[in-house]
């Protein structure tokens, strides 16, 4: 390649044999490796979970279980990638790879990780259209709060499409990203660096505040429910996992301005490819967390892994068992933490809004509008007996 016989690398090269140990040793390989897999283990064991409950025991399959498989295909890539990349030397100085394998090396090192940077950002952003999904499924909220829940996936899902735009941009021509030579010979212009993390920062911000209200939305609506304290808690912590992930997204804009660091880059900004990897598994891991209702009653030895019907007591704490009604509306979580959301009747309003599960004044009547009320179908069976000759039962 050219590259190998330009007079800068030469130089470089003689630069790069002075390289002290403590720094040629130095590598955050491993530590990728180690998070990477160890997060994507367990978001792969919850999805398949899922999916599983949803397909099989619920039969429920909706929109978000087909969004979260699609986030499982993203975020695989981005696992997958990621290791070829510190397999062919990532995390290491960018002195120490010239020294070992020379610019095609890094050149080839670079060209992975700016693929990886565009599959990282879309990993922690296509969860977010899964969490949007399962909050209007649940809580089935009114027609403007519903289209707000979308309206906020569809920014972050924008403003990310836009900064890997702005990514691939940043120099003219586009390869000059990873053919630094480029830039040196005067083949190429870049624009600031502070243009990246300056957007990138607000990306993060966004996606940040997005994770943050869906986690406080549901905990809103749930706080003014008639079921007891212990449901509630239970509901709101199933439901408001999104937070951790906000926390996640606020670390990950710190390591932004590792992107400055254009001359190390193979080394600075590893931390920043870890964070992402951690908030991409914990929005997935939240999104999945309110439907594994079902593995928690099978835990306690309430259902039976051939069972398909759901289980409750009624008022005279007799068990009583019904088989799925294909006409009702089946809940998209289960379990016994929220067992008085699925044996009541919450159904919405006229105009589609959550209102109807809120508490209302007892004193318009016995059953006033928007009051949750205990429904109990009681099947009565029986059969006729045949009558004499004259009517009298036989």
């Amino acid at each position: 390649m050219r590259l190998a016989r330009s007079p800068f690398f030469l130089l470089a090269l003689v630069v790069l044999l002075m390289i002290p140990p403590h720094i040629a040793s130095q590598t955050k390989g491993p530590r990728i490796l180690g998070i990477f897999w160890a997060f994507y283990a367990v978001s792969v064991l919850m999805v398949s979970a899922r999916l599983w409950i949803q397909a099989r025991w619920l039969r429920n399959i909706g929109l978000d279980d087909y969004l979260i498989a699609a986030s499982m295909v993203m975020l695989t890539g981005y696992t997958v990638v990621s290791t070829v990349n510190v397999g062919l030397g990532y995390g290491k100085h960018t002195a120490v790879i010239v020294q070992e394998g020379g610019m095609d090396l890094l050149v080839k090192i670079l060209i992975v990780n700016y693929t990886d940077f565009a599959l990282g950002i879309m990993s922690f952003t296509t969860p977010k259209l899964a969490i949007a999904a399962l909050l209007n499924r649940v809580m089935n909220p009114h027609k403007f709060h519903r289209g707000w829940l979308w309206f906020l996936t569809g920014l972050v899902f924008v403003s990310s499409s836009i900064c890997i735009v702005v990514l691939f941009t940043m120099c003219d021509p586009p390869r000059a990203l990873w053919q630094v030579d480029l830039i040196n010979f005067g083949q190429a212009t870049c624009r600031p660096q502070k243009i990246l993390v300056g957007y990138a920062i607000f990306t993060g911000a966004v996606s940040g505040f997005v994770d943050l209200y869906f986690a406080i939305y549901p905990s809103i609506v749930l706080a003014r429910l008639q079921i007891s304290l212990q449901k509630k808690l239970a509901l709101c912590a199933a439901l408001g996992m999104g937070s951790v992930a906000c926390a996640m997204a606020i670390v990950k804009c710190f390591q932004l301005p590792s992107l400055y660091d254009t001359s190390d880059s193979t080394y600075a900004t590893a931390d920043l490819v870890i964070w992402t990897s951690i908030e991409s598994n914990i929005i997935i891991m939240a999104s999945c967390i309110p439907t594994l209702g079902p593995l928690y009653e099978l835990a306690r030895g309430k259902r039976s892994w051939s069972s398909h019907q759901r289980y409750y007591k009624s008022s005279d704490n007799h068990p009583r068992s019904f088989s799925h009604d294909r006409h009702i509306r089946k809940p998209a979580f289960g379990g016994q933490g929220d067992r008085d959301l699925i044996t009541t009747n919450i159904g919405p309003t006229k105009d589609g809004s959550q209102e109807s599960i809120l508490q209302t004044d007892e004193s318009k009547g016995p059953y006033p509008q928007g009051g949750i009320h205990r429904m109990d179908r009681v099947v009565v069976e029986y059969e006729m007996r045949p009558l004499d000759r004259e009517g009298r039962p036989s």
